[in-house]
């Protein structure tokens, strides 16, 4: 079940004190409305009761969803230590099926992605490397302009493509969008192929999967 705390917050320009609510977790399956306001981002906002303030609060959260079988541990900040990419113990949990997905995620853009990446039950690791190869291989000028892939969604098929498409939006370094990216499904399918005949990219357990894990495993291979 999901889990709720209260924190006093006063506010910085009346300084008037009121109670935040932040999701130590969140059963995304008991409390769908829930994702509505992680992705316009006011599960972390709070509104002075008197001037109207609005503050933001960042928090981090345990994000479950059982109809599609993962559970995501979200930080906004990343970890201070080298340890980003080491494996986390997961004990094991009653009612958890063994075909569960963990994940744990920095940022609230990363955060986003991985929940449209799961619920439309693709492979995380193939949607990272299809973004890596976009990145260094296809267009090599995004890596040199610091732009980074987020997955948007993945259109119907057509006469053109079978499969759909699979979208991407464009970051810049400055925080703002620059069109989108779409190619085939197959071009995913090929990525999942590929995991198949590489075991560095083997995951069993909770892990950071985003493109820094992704590069990492891809030295000395290009």
């Amino acid at each position: 079940m999901s889990q709720i705390h209260k924190d006093s917050i006063t506010c910085p320009k009346c300084s008037t004190k009121g109670d935040f609510e932040y999701w130590a977790s969140i059963n995304i399956d008991l409390n769908p409305e829930l994702k509505d306001k992680i992705f316009n981002e006011e599960i972390f906002v709070w509104t002075c009761p008197k001037c109207g303030t609005r503050v933001f609060i960042p928090f981090g959260t345990l994000y479950h969803d059982m109809k599609h079988s993962f559970m995501i541990f979200f930080s906004h900040d990343e970890p201070e230590n080298d340890n980003k990419y080491d494996p986390m113990e997961i004990p094991d949990m009653v009612g958890i099926e063994k075909n569960y997905t963990f994940r744990v995620v920095y940022g609230l853009l990363n955060f986003k992605e991985k929940i449209l990446v799961m619920e439309n039950m693709l492979n995380d690791i193939a949607v990272e490397k299809l973004k890596y190869m976009i990145i260094h291989h296809m267009d090599e000028s995004m890596a040199e302009k610091g732009v980074r892939l987020f997955f948007q969604g993945i259109t119907k098929s057509d006469e053109e493509n079978e499969y759909g498409q699979m979208v991407f939006y464009c970051q810049m370094p400055d925080d703002k969008r620059s069109g989108n990216i779409a190619l085939p499904m197959e071009r995913y399918y090929e990525q999942c192929l590929s995991l198949e005949l590489d075991k560095r990219f083997s995951v069993t357990n909770c892990m950071c999967i985003d493109e820094g894990w992704i590069a990492d495993k891809m030295k000395g291979t290009e």
